[in-house]
């Protein structure tokens, strides 16, 4: 059975093991990495740091059509503890010669954010061979497409990828240079976790893994509100050359902007969102139950929010609202384009952990139209104004599955197991997230969505899918979960029945994705 990946990593952690091609790890391993006891804090981090899509894993799980997602490390995220505690205990997956390499990326006479993209394209050559003979096809057209292969399209993520200025005023131009030399893109996201100078991005950075705090560096914080002039150019440029927007990463007043920017200019590119899950709410009133302002920086402000249950039957209420996910608005919006949403695996984006404080732009969270006021910082905890003090989440998570084994739902059975108990709930936060969609975008929704796993970018999956390797027990789970689902509560206009379940699952692992790619990667580049 034949899966499709919007969003995965298969060279990442390739690429952050060493400076150049010949002293990076291999991109295709048959075994499993062992992390070791190095630190608690290196062990809390094992799901994380372990594969999940390199190319041995994309074969045998029969993901054999992904995409493969190009990133530049970013200066904030090499300057992080978390990047420096695993570089100091297990400098094979990290190399420290990388981080002081990137931290001083934009400086005279260094390498930049471009320099480094490259290094990650060069680890996908064309006509790569596994150890034991498996060939991998890096396609320009979907005509390209061998089932007995390990398929690969490329795609960019975060514009900043694109800079060889520290303002960058080059993207556009090495874009086309890309293009011009052969490579062919998806998609471009136009952001990442930090400040790039193309748009304003959505907060994204987690304060703490576990024990771990990651930092409290500048660059996670979203200045201004929206698109620059120099990110609409850019836009105008990929587009007009081919290569699709991804609006993940962007923030609530970017994707606005793109959106009647398309409108304007582009009405027949559809729009993509690769990896990510829904907000449960609309992006007219978020669920923010206070606003601050920040403690020491008055341009931002922390947003608390109102907290689901995290109980067993999981609701909207229990959805991560953070502004990097999908607002109602926006799932509307690309279903509208006849666009494709990835489902992201990580478990913080999906729901599953306690949804944490977020850091908007101050000129961002002025446009919210049914914000609460920001309420006088002096009346409250300084914590409160800031992210430091960011709960243990994945505690949280573990609080959760803790108080479920305690409460009997009507398929669990006598004797289940822990873990079983705990793939079986992050199993609903995915059926619940999909059901949601089309109960907000519509029938049409069903045929725009797919999965973007966001494997090996550096995330904690959900236990129902830890890695490619689970892709054929999640289809198999997805429609026994889904068919005890098809009552029209969730699906009132019934395009969802016990009859149709598998066909509708089996189209978000594969041919919603294959439809999409014939309109819209078949022909060659302009």
């Amino acid at each position: 059975m034949a899966y499709f990946d919007l969003h995965a990593h298969p060279v990442l952690k390739a690429h952050l093991s060493g400076t150049h091609t010949a002293n990076r790890r291999p991109v295709w391993a048959n075994e499993q990495d062992e992390i070791p006891k190095a630190s608690v804090q290196v062990l809390f981090m094992r799901d994380i740091l372990r594969h999940q899509a390199n190319l041995y894993q994309l074969q045998q799980g029969e993901v054999n059509l992904s995409v493969s997602v190009h990133h530049s490390p970013e200066v904030g995220m090499v300057q992080s503890d978390l990047f420096h505690t695993v570089a100091r205990h297990i400098p094979a997956f990290v190399n420290p010669d990388l981080l002081r390499e990137v931290a001083r990326v934009g400086e005279p006479g260094q390498r930049t954010y471009f320099d480094h993209l490259r290094d990650s394209l060069d680890l996908l050559p064309d006509n790569l061979r596994g150890p034991q003979g498996q060939y991998v096809r890096v396609l320009r057209r979907l005509s390209d497409y061998k089932p007995e292969d390990l398929n690969i399209i490329r795609a960019i993520e975060g514009a900043h990828c694109l800079f060889s200025d520290p303002a960058g005023l080059t993207a556009a131009d090495n874009l086309l240079r890309l293009l011009t030399e052969g490579h062919r893109f998806l998609y471009l996201t136009l952001a990442h976790l930090t400040d790039n100078y193309i748009c304003t991005h959505a907060f994204g950075m987690r304060m703490k893994v576990g024990p771990m705090p990651i930092t409290r560096h500048p660059g996670f914080y979203p200045r201004r509100a929206g698109l620059t002039t120099v990110g609409a150019d850019l836009i105008r440029v990929a587009l007009r050359a081919g290569v699709l927007i991804d609006v993940k990463h962007m923030s609530r007043e970017s994707r606005l902007q793109y959106y009647a920017l398309r409108t304007q200019e582009f009405t027949t590119a559809p729009i993509i969102f690769s990896h990510g899950a829904a907000t449960g709410c609309s992006a007219r009133a978020p669920r923010i139950r206070k606003a601050l302002p920040h403690r020491t920086d008055p341009d931002l402000v922390v947003v608390h929010y109102h907290q689901g249950g995290l109980n067993p039957g999981v609701t909207p209420e229990d959805f991560n609202c953070w502004s990097i996910n999908l607002y109602d608005e926006d799932i509307q919006e690309i279903v509208r384009s006849r666009g494709l949403i990835g489902l992201s695996l990580d478990k913080r984006i999906a729901g599953v952990n306690k949804t944490a404080k977020e850091i908007f732009s101050r000129a961002e969270y002025e446009l919210i139209p049914e914000r609460p006021l920001l309420e006088n910082p002096r009346r409250h905890a300084a914590e409160d104004a800031d992210v430091a003090d960011e709960e243990d989440l994945m505690a949280d998570d573990a609080w959760a599955e803790d108080q479920e084994m305690g409460r009997a739902t009507p398929d669990d059975d006598a004797g289940i197991s822990w873990l079983e108990r705990t793939r079986r709930r992050h199993l609903k936060f995915l059926a619940y997230q999909i059901l949601y969609m089309v109960r907000v975008g519509g029938p049409a929704t069903w045929r725009c969505l797919c999965i973007g796993s966001d494997f090996d970018g550096l995330i904690a999956p959900l236990r129902c899918s830890r890695s490619a390797l689970d892709f054929d027990d999640v289809e198999d789970a997805l429609v026994q979960r889904l068919a005890g689902l098809a009552d029209g509560k969730w699906d009132p206009a019934d395009a969802l029945n016990p009859n149709n379940v598998r066909e509708r699952v089996r189209d978000l692992l594969w041919r919603n994705a294959w439809r999409f790619l014939e309109r819209h990667f078949n022909d060659p580049a302009p």
